[in-house]
């Protein structure tokens, strides 16, 4: 029995002398605010120190500090201006604690206390990252290609995947969090490489995302509805599609044969967004309307013109085809037509040239009327438009004949505001109560008669080149270009 008492008594008496000693070490080494004598802290005198002014030392001697790059060890460049934030409020507190050992020793022997520890930045000032981004040294020579993604090309019905492109662009995130880990580590150099901090492609064009992109669009975003537009057809873009339809994916468990077909259908939950249609109708409109554009065309005439305004062309009537359009596609039925229309042209719709062979044309710079009719000229005349000194203009634009009428009195006010009735016998009004038509009481047409002795507006014509131009011309619609 004293054999084993022995040992079990000095077991207890080390038990105790170690429970002493630490009740020493939480006394004086634990609960003290002041760092003890001789202790630094990642290389910073931190001696008598209370854990907030030892923080505020080490931040002040890091941010001190100059940041250099370095290309198989010879400096590139360095950036000075740190003055970053850094978190470390519990790392400073339990310094101590964490290095037990050292503290203990420092306290009974008063051996040097050097510990390290991180210095975690949690951010980086503004004046920093400017200067990183405009260092040049750190880009690479020649030109810059910037990093792309692979997408799905929805120009066109193809769906075709366009692969993502390495550039080499700097990713200055990654650049950031590089240099902050080696800071927090007391490391102030980075060997750098270009190459290393390449922004990267977050969609390749072998992955699985883009392929289920790619599959959707077929599925969802082919159109339906083709627009017939003279000789061409026009489909909805995949693009403007996308914007129309709300597709919502529904899950749906494995189907039975019999199931298939309808488990497809019920796969997504297709709604038309109305907003959306219109916005389409009138972008539509804007590409697609000839009325009031300006035409560029060498005339059969042979002159080169260039005329703008007029009320002749195509015109899309919005509110008609917003609303039939949202019918086609809610139908989700194959449609092919033309668009509504609120205004058409002479001939059928040609974006690029909506005139056609069949037009009347005035120069009022050589005061000369022209017609042709299916590219053949059947009237070739002087004339006389109005009388610029008093105001009288005729006006320059693409129109259309109005109507044409056998007989009419022309009726209005001189410049001196007496009143004036003039009777005509082929009267072919083309803007409002402008037009042309035969002038009997003129002896002489042509020249620069207009500029003081011009009409009130009209085309004064020679009465047999009335005639004619009457007699061959439709009743309505033919298009008239007067120009300068």
């Amino acid at each position: 029995m004293k054999k084993f008492l022995i040992p079990l008594i000095i077991v207890l008496c080390l038990a105790g002398g170690g429970f002493a000693v630490w009740n020493v070490l939480e006394a004086n080494v634990f609960s003290v605010d002041q760092f003890p004598q001789k202790t630094t802290i990642n290389g910073v005198d931190c001696s008598g120190l209370t854990t907030e002014k030892a923080k505020e030392k080490l931040i002040k001697e890091w941010n001190s500090k100059v940041f250099s790059f370095t290309r198989q060890s010879k400096e590139l460049g360095a950036i000075s201006d740190l003055h970053f934030d850094y978190d470390i409020d519990n790392e400073i507190a339990s310094v101590k604690k964490d290095h037990f050992f050292s503290a203990a020793l420092n306290y009974f022997f008063h051996a040097d206390f050097d510990v390290s520890m991180d210095m975690t930045v949690k951010k980086v000032n503004k004046a920093f990252k400017k200067e990183l981004k405009s260092a040049d040294y750190l880009k690479e020579s020649g030109d810059p290609v910037e990093t792309k993604d692979a997408y799905v090309d929805l120009s066109s019905e193809d769906f075709k995947i366009v692969p993502e492109v390495q550039g080499n662009n700097i990713d200055y995130d990654i650049l950031l969090k590089k240099i902050t880990g080696l800071i927090a580590k007391n490391q102030f150099t980075l060997e750098y490489k270009a190459s290393d901090f390449y922004q990267k492609p977050k969609v390749t064009s072998d992955s699985q995302e883009i392929k289920e992109r790619q599959e959707f669009c077929k599925k969802y975003l082919t159109s339906k509805v083709t627009y017939l537009m003279g000789k061409d057809e026009v489909k909805i873009p995949p693009e403007e599609l996308e914007k129309i339809f709300d597709i919502e994916m529904v899950e749906s468990g494995a189907p039975s044969e019999s199931e298939k077909d309808e488990a497809e259908k019920s796969a997504a939950k297709v709604t038309v967004d109305e907003d959306a249609v219109r916005s389409y109708v009138k972008k539509f409109a804007k590409e697609y309307n000839t009325l009031g554009k300006t035409r560029e065309f060498t005339s059969l005439s042979g002159r080169k013109i260039k005329v703008s305004g007029g009320d002749y062309g195509w015109a899309l009537s919005v509110d008609k085809e917003t609303e039939q359009l949202i019918k086609d596609l809610k139908s989700g039925e194959e449609v092919k037509r033309e668009p509504i229309w609120l205004m058409t042209g002479f001939t059928d719709y040609n974006k690029e040239d909506d005139i056609g062979s069949t037009y009347v044309e005035v120069s009022l710079a050589e005061q000369h009327l022209w017609y042709f009719k299916d590219g053949k000229e059947l009237v070739d005349c002087p004339v006389v438009t109005g009388n610029v000194l008093s105001g009288y203009n005729t006006p320059a634009g693409s129109f259309s004949l109005t109507y044409k009428q056998r007989g009419a009195t022309l009726k209005g006010n001189n410049a001196d505001g007496t009143s004036y009735s003039s009777p005509v016998s082929y009267w072919m009004p083309f803007y409002g109560n402008y037009g042309m038509h035969d002038a009997s009481w003129r002896g002489a047409f042509g020249g620069s008669i207009y500029r003081g002795g011009g009409s009130h507006g009209c085309v004064n014509m020679p009465v047999a080149s009335a005639k004619k131009l009457f007699n061959n011309l439709a009743s309505k619609g033919t298009p008239v270009i007067v120009h300068w």
